[in-house]
């Protein structure tokens, strides 16, 4: 079963250039990697 979560805040990208994995925080306290698509903002 998968367990919705909404992230909170954005703490850093984990490196540049296109598809940028990024370090988040949800309101769950977890912290987790999440892969962006390029132009995610």
């Amino acid at each position: 079963m998968l367990t919705e979560v909404t992230a909170t805040r954005y703490i850093t990208p984990l490196r540049s250039g296109g598809s940028v994995p990024g370090v988040f925080e949800a309101d769950d306290l977890g912290t987790y990697v999440v892969k962006l698509p390029t132009h995610w903002h």
